[in-house]
């Protein structure tokens, strides 16, 4: 009879001892313990206007030039870009000499229900960029926008060519809004009522449902992120990420009625990116304007945003600069997925290195 090699048995007993902290941790995660360990790279307040805030982070020794400027869309928290310890964003372009900036845009409440895409991209953005610029020192800027946040940035350098943009990057960021998923189809319809969609109280259009529409896309989304978490159960620094993902996916904010109206009157209905109908603040704004050097990194797997939808973006610019990065990877992947360090942030990095310099001291 053939006796079971050590390795075998090392593995057998390997196994067991997993699966003995599984059953443990499994009991302690449905009793509510919290494995995510409270994380926040130092940073300031450099910049405010009621509730958006500018966040510079912390940095001992800043050695590139431009600085960065984050932000993300309106319906999710900018906590992405600095979730988890293991996986940050923007402790890693920090670490790599960027001086880096996030752009927070607050919690709209009931005041803010009337707020429109110019409040955002002719109000607020313009003075953040003065005010990285400021703080900084420099005379211009490279400005990362994710989903939306990519949708803002174009918006933003299109309507106001003379912002000092040297360099724009958008992630996961949607011109063709034909392509989107079915969830978006009930939206295109000219004679579905919007209205029926915005809290009559707060003239927002809830979390809940904003919530509810992403979680749409793919329903066995959830059965296989707990089939993955059961797996690692073993894992604490798994459980805890999972737990911070899990909690930022589920926490969105409220959209202003104003914003939504537009949102889906021209980007959804009239998809004016692509058809060169775009208007900030009544006045044409083209993509073709866009001159400066643009990276463009779509994630395959994204449901929320396909390729096809990004896929358009280098044909309707105008600059002679233009990188589509496409990653193995889905929507929330590119920044905070297990891909994100090895893959994705290497890629941003040497786009960034070979489009910025060593910052004079």
């Amino acid at each position: 009879m053939n006796q079971p090699s050590i390795g075998t048995i090392d593995r057998i007993q390997r196994e067991i001892e997993r699966n003995a902290v599984r059953a443990r941790n499994g009991i302690k995660y449905l009793m509510g313990d919290d494995w995510t360990t409270p994380h926040s790279t130092p940073k300031d307040v450099v910049w405010q206007q009621g509730d958006v805030k500018l966040w510079r982070y912390h940095s001992e020794k800043v050695s590139k030039s431009p600085p960065l400027l984050l932000f993300i869309g309106l319906v999710s928290r900018s906590s992405i870009f600095d979730l988890h310890e293991r996986v940050s964003l923007v402790r890693n372009l920090r670490d790599e000499g960027f001086d880096v900036f996030v752009l927070d845009w607050g919690t709209p409440g009931p005041g803010d229900a009337d707020n429109t895409l110019e409040t955002y991209v002719c109000r607020y953005l313009p003075r953040a960029v003065r005010a990285v610029l400021r703080a900084s020192g420099a005379s211009d800027l490279t400005v990362l926008g994710y989903c939306m946040g990519g949708n803002l940035a174009l918006l933003a350098a299109a309507s106001q060519p003379k912002l000092p943009i040297r360099n724009l990057i958008t992630m996961a960021t949607a011109v063709d809004f034909s392509q989107l998923p079915a969830q978006f189809g009930a939206l295109r319809d000219p004679n579905q009522d919007l209205e029926a969609f915005i809290d009559g109280e707060t003239g927002c259009i809830s979390p809940n449902l904003i919530e509810a529409a992403f979680r749409v896309r793919k329903p066995t989304a959830a059965a296989a992120q707990y089939a993955n978490l059961l797996e690692n159960l073993f894992d604490d620094t798994y459980v805890g990420g999972h737990q911070a993902i899990a909690r930022w996916t589920s926490d969105h904010i409220p959209l202003p009625g104003g914003v939504a109206r537009q949102v889906v009157e021209s980007w959804l209905r009239q998809n004016s990116f692509v058809n060169g109908t775009l208007r900030v603040a009544g006045r044409p704004a083209t993509l073709e304007s866009i001159r400066c050097p643009v990276l463009s990194i779509v994630a395959t797997r994204d449901e929320i945003v396909p390729l096809a939808a990004a896929q358009p973006m280098g044909a309707l610019l105008g600059s002679s600069d233009f990188e589509m990065l496409k990653l193995d990877a889905g929507h929330i992947g590119l920044v905070i997925g297990r891909g994100a360090r090895k893959v994705v942030l290497p890629r941003i990095l040497a786009w960034l290195i070979e489009h910025s310099e060593a910052r004079e001291s």
